[in-house]
């Protein structure tokens, strides 16, 4: 399958786009008209450049609002067409795409339409070439794929094809069932795109927010698959308008591109069919399930980490066998501390339990995720690491008791979990119920989002929920949560925007599930664990909410904790300790009754206490 992109949809000037596009592997690339004008390079130096770079130049962007047109006004979009075409020989493309009309003053006249349609197919056939025609989803009288299709038919010209937009056709409810019955070859091009999905004026969707396939939550994989299956040959073209990528480096968006259409090609493999099967590249499946194992806590400088897990009821369960790194455990929830050398205290990685192992690892190198550098010991377990977006490093271990399972890394007295400590006389703490981690925040910068979001999308299948936003005592966080298919891993992205300080990016939020969150809770005031102090006032407004027993709101207002309660009658009781060293605060939870959210609802209670705290934390 060939690959291409649309050079507008990098950041920079055209040759600079063209150096990131050849980098990232493209095979081909379409010319955006606006990158064309502004370049000092001749077309002919650019096709020349284009050449040595590898790259094939697909598609010419020249041309919009050529049917539908008055008549008399019709011999100047002739005199247009002609001198791109002019310059679309010079470039030594093929195909140029004409977009459906959106003027104002376009004449709803289907049999008009297809007649100039047919008179620029005469044009396009005298200088060799071909056009795809496409409906924008905010066309004046076409906008929708039919549409164009009709149009395409009735002008019966060999040099007149359809354009297939993704992000046209699904952001006006079509999708690939549109495409049944269209003949491949007259598909004369294929461009896609992703979006988020937004409630908001079509044409401010498309140009402020489209991202590349496992970014944003369109089904493209449905509309490319019903083209291919139809018997379309041509490229797969990426075509892409943001605010993100209109500032971000080239090279870093190139190579997302790269990435996101090899994202969609593994997609397709399950719902292609025929020779275009053979066509696409297929990774490594999805791991069986995914659910968290450890959260690694980097201790370079000896901070109070030790004391603070103490404090929450952790007790040291082992030690590594080659490394200064130390596990520690409470019931099912497991922390290991490295004080190996590193920029600053901080949570920095998580520990996954997704086999298979090694097919994890083969899919992230397919899918152009970077490896974690790292070293191992003779027998120790390959806990393959993968570094996402954000800097956040994933290691990846096998199921317990297989050979790459990583407590096999850790010696301990007897069998793992077994209490290791340097004082001969010390016994082990009683486990108090901790059941695991539950999520974790991680906090991003707002144009990493996508890139972050496709990171667990593609590599663990994780699937994203509906975007959530508060109102911080200083600005706005976002939220967007994301939850394994198969598995226990849960990880909540947020862009924290404020006009105070700067907001830091990385794990902002640990949270560790407990049978009982009263009485962990208890247990860490009573070690000296610092917890936020909700106001009042909220306790009253949960009586107004939700009629508690008293007794209930009492312990509730005694310890601190938060509440929130579903319809089906699902509870969620939930406490975060002050921040800590290390930029993030820890939170402990209770789900009762199949409660399966996040406490959203307290958001704004806990973002407000933690400022007066001292500290804006996402």
């Amino acid at each position: 399958m060939r690959r291409g992109i649309a050079t507008v949809s990098l950041s920079g000037v055209l040759a600079d786009k063209l150096d990131a596009i050849a980098a990232a592997g493209f095979d081909g690339i379409e010319i955006f008209d606006n990158d064309l004008i502004a370049s000092p390079l001749s077309p002919a130096e650019v096709a020349r450049r284009c050449a040595d770079l590898g790259l094939s130049i697909d598609l010419f962007q020249p041309i919009r609002d050529i049917e539908g047109v008055d008549p008399r006004r019709f011999p100047d979009v002739l005199h247009r067409v002609r001198r791109k075409l002019e310059v679309m020989n010079e470039l030594g493309a093929t195909t140029f795409l004409a977009c459906s009309n959106t003027l104002p003053t376009a004449i709803d006249d289907l049999e008009l339409s297809a007649e100039q349609l047919r008179a620029v197919g005469d044009l396009a056939a005298s200088h060799g070439v071909t056009f795809a025609y496409e409906a924008l989803a905010w066309g004046r009288h076409v906008n929708r794929v039919g549409q164009a299709w009709n149009l395409v038919e009735r002008a019966d010209h060999p040099a007149v094809t359809l354009a297939v937009d993704t992000f046209h056709m699904l952001a006006r409810g079509d999708d690939g069932r549109a495409l049944v019955g269209i003949p491949g070859e007259r598909i004369g091009f294929l461009q896609v795109a992703d979006a988020p999905v937004l409630d908001m004026n079509v044409l401010e969707w498309s140009r402020h927010f489209r991202c590349f396939p496992g970014q944003g939550m369109l089904d493209v994989s449905g509309v490319v698959a019903a083209a291919l299956d139809a018997g379309y040959d041509g490229p797969l073209s990426l075509e892409v308008f943001s605010d993100v990528v209109r500032e971000a480096d080239p090279h870093v968006t190139a190579r997302d591109a790269m990435r996101s259409l090899l994202f969609l090609e593994d997609r397709l493999g399950a719902r292609v069919t025929g020779p275009a099967r053979e066509k696409v590249t297929v990774a490594p499946p999805l791991p069986a399930r995914t659910d968290a194992a450890f959260v690694e806590l980097a201790d370079p400088d000896r901070t109070d980490y030790p004391a603070l897990l103490t404090g929450l009821g952790f007790h040291v369960a082992g030690r590594h066998r080659s490394k200064p790194v130390v596990w520690w455990r409470n019931g099912g929830a497991n922390v290991v501390l490295n004080e190996e050398p590193a920029p600053g205290p901080a949570a920095t990685a998580l520990g996954l339990v997704a086999p298979d192992v090694a097919a994890v690892a083969e899919r992230a190198a397919s899918l152009l995720w970077p490896a974690v550098d790292r070293t191992r010991g003779e027998g120790e377990a390959g806990l393959p690491g993968i570094t996402s977006p954000s800097g956040l490093h994933l290691f990846v271990s096998a199921e317990r008791g297989q050979p790459d399972d990583w407590h096999n890394d850790f010696v301990t007295d007897d069998a793992p979990g077994t209490f290791v400590s340097d004082d001969a006389t010390a016994t082990p703490p009683a486990d108090e119920g901790w059941l695991g981690l539950d999520h974790v925040d991680v906090t991003v910068a707002a144009d990493d989002l996508n890139q972050e979001l496709s990171f667990f999308r593609t590599l663990f299948g994780l699937r994203p929920e509906d975007p959530e936003e508060y109102i911080q005592p200083q600005g706005r966080l976002r939220i967007r949560a994301l939850r394994a298919e198969k598995g226990d891993l849960r990880v909540a992205l947020n862009v924290s925007e404020t006009g105070a300080a700067p907001q830091p990016h990385g794990v902002t939020q640990l949270a560790f599930a407990t049978a009982d969150v009263v009485d962990s809770v208890r247990h860490a005031r009573a070690r000296g664990v610092e917890f936020l102090r909700p106001p009042a006032n909220y306790y009253a407004d949960l009586d107004a909410r939700f009629v508690l027993d008293p007794d209930l709101l009492t312990v509730l207002q005694d310890n601190g904790l938060l509440y929130d309660r579903n319809d089906d009658g699902g509870e969620f009781l939930h406490a975060y300790t002050l921040p800590v060293q290390g930029g993030f605060q820890v939170e402990l939870l209770e789900r009762r009754g199949g409660y399966t959210g996040y406490g959203s609802p307290n958001a704004h209670v806990r973002l407000a206490a933690a400022a007066r705290a001292g500290s804006a934390v996402a």
